[in-house]
């Protein structure tokens, strides 16, 4: 490794200047105060920066941690290691002044109340601490600029921005301190590291991801300066790794025509979707959610039996499925009832399928049949477990009357006709209506008509389901041969006419990735929980596809 070496101060770095200078990262880097920055970005969930595009990637490096490296890799080291330091820890807004920057609020609660002097200041007569109304917020901030620096690192950056929040204005006081150590002339991040670049190689630096994931190193290193360049062997990547620079890092101008071009495409769906009829009842009021579960026959009983491990629909509302027993069928009626007692959510609580098994009210053995025998598993040759499901066709979107798993819509949450369109919707559910059913049957012949024309014209998947750890068991579990079986009806006509809408439109097909992760059969349905002591309740919701690396199929979606 190199010695370390003395940057004269001068007007701007001449090319090649820091050639065979070691860098800072080579000598110290701040690892307690990046973890503390890295951890409070990670924790930040939905409002990182990059998350909007795709909130599910574990590869993502948090964006301070890039800045940081990048930063570390082109800052000399000098015979001065303190002073390296402190410029750094300038640089990236994490020094002192840099954190006082950063602070977006404080208030007279969040400051320790054995702070010697602090009583004087606030008020604790309504029982939380308040600034007293005499004081004016210029003797506030004095009090606050005071008192910040002496509690520790990792609580001073709970009431601050994080540093890639920071607008460029911020860093304004830093340059001439950094200039002199540096002997640079630069006036923002950009200029500092296309100077440092040129001063070790000659030109801007160049960053290479080639497993870029997410996006945020090739995104944070452009930020702030260096030319990039990254690819990935998942087109998933790519596509949030495009959607980073074009739509993250957009201008506003650039912002507000893709957010006009998105709205667009959104309501000419919705317009056509309204036309066909199929998402609004008689009285106008909205589908929101439509609940399906499988269906199978019980080889005891004869009995067709819905498939579920829960009937509990709400536990915010109390809202359960009933199933009722129609015997001249075989088969069951499932009633939707809301506000039902405890001890009938605790019934509800125990669904048809449980531990492997198929359980039902009408086969007097209640330990039920165990779904491998439903299924006809077995061994094949090779020792692997084979069953009798059918495998599914191209064409199909749907079982077949013979299929030994059917689908069933059994539940629909609708949004009240008055509360469409509000912020904050008003919602129900209803058990499924002849009505319902021959809407259902007309998205049905929709996709069956059309299916063929929108795989041809690349609407709608018709790529087979590759063989693999996660990927066989679809075919084991369901008989899923091709991705779009993993989708309903329902969901192959929005993505085919989101798709048919949205051509040249590529910020708009990042939206119907972002939708597609909460609209197919492999999506759970969550009732929520009540509230407990201090806490609110949590809403029932549709639960996206990627919570964790597994294509887990459901009984009820």
């Amino acid at each position: 490794m190199a010695k370390p070496q003395k940057i004269e101060p001068q007007i701007g770095l001449a090319p090649f200047a820091l050639k065979d200078a070691p860098a800072f990262i080579e000598r110290q880097f701040p690892v307690g105060r990046l973890s503390a920055e890295a951890y409070k970005e990670r924790k930040a969930g939905a409002g990182q920066t990059l998350t909007a595009l795709g909130s599910y990637w574990k590869g993502r490096k948090p964006l301070v941690l890039v800045r940081a490296v990048v930063l570390g890799c082109l800052l000399p080291a000098t015979d001065d290691p303190a002073k390296d330091l402190d410029i750094f820890l300038k640089l990236m807004a994490m020094d002192d002044a840099g954190l006082a920057r950063r602070v977006k609020d404080l208030k007279a609660s969040d400051i320790n109340s054995d702070w010697p002097g602090i009583a004087k200041y606030v008020s604790g007569d309504s029982g939380k601490p308040k600034w007293l109304q005499r004081l004016d917020w210029e003797t506030i901030e004095e009090i606050v600029t005071e008192w910040f620096p002496t509690i520790p690192y990792e609580r001073r950056i709970k009431y601050c921005l994080r540093p890639e929040e920071l607008e460029d204005d911020a860093y304004a006081p830093i340059w001439p301190e950094v200039n002199a150590h540096l002997g640079t002339d630069a006036h923002s991040l950009p200029e500092l590291v296309e100077q440092l670049g040129i001063a070790h190689f000659g030109h801007r630096p160049k960053v290479a991801d080639t497993f870029c994931g997410g996006g945020s190193i090739p995104f944070e290193a452009a930020r702030i300066g260096c030319d990039v360049y990254a690819s990935d062997l998942n087109p998933i990547a790519c596509m949030l790794t495009w959607g980073a620079f074009n739509i993250i890092g957009a201008s506003e101008e650039r912002r507000s025509e893709i957010e006009a071009a998105q709205k667009t495409v959104a309501a000419a769906v919705d317009a056509q979707i309204t036309k066909l009829g199929i998402e609004h009842d008689k009285d106008g009021n909205r589908a929101k959610a439509f609940l399906y579960c499988l269906e199978t026959r019980c080889p005891k009983t004869g009995w067709m039996v819905p498939m579920a491990p829960s009937w509990v629909i709400s536990k915010t509302r109390n809202v359960i499925a009933k199933l009722v027993p129609d015997e001249r069928h075989k088969r069951y009626k499932i009633e939707v009832h809301t506000g039902a007692s405890a001890d009938e959510m605790v019934e509800a609580a125990q669904g048809t399928v449980r531990d492997g098994r198929l359980a039902h009210p009408m086969n007097p053995e209640r330990s039920g049949v165990e779904l491998k025998t439903i299924r006809g598993d077995f061994k094949d040759e090779q020792g692997n477990t084979q069953n009798r499901l059918r495998r599914w066709d191209i064409g199909d979107f749907a079982p077949r009357p013979d299929d030994i798993y059917q689908e069933r819509l059994y539940c629909i949450q609708w949004i009240a006709k008055k509360s469409i369109g509000k912020g904050r919707e008003d919602t129900f559910f209803t058990t499924v209506t002849p009505e319902d059913l021959k809407r259902e049957q007309k998205v049905v012949d929709l996709v069956h008509a059309n299916l063929a024309e929108w795989q041809r014209n690349g609407l709608v998947p018709d790529m087979p389901i590759e063989p693999g750890d996660e990927t066989t068991r679809l075919h084991r579990e369901r008989g899923w041969m091709h991705w779009h079986h993993l989708f309903a009806a329902r969901d192959l006509l929005l993505m085919a006419s989101f798709a048919k809408l949205s051509k040249h439109r590529p910020e708009a097909y990042l939206q119907l990735a972002k939708s597609l992760d909460r609209s197919s059969k492999l999506c759970r349905w969550n009732p929520g929980a009540p509230s407990k002591t201090g806490q609110a309740p949590t809403g029932d919701k549709i639960l996206q596809v990627f919570d964790n690396q597994a294509f887990n199929t459901q009984y009820n979606y």
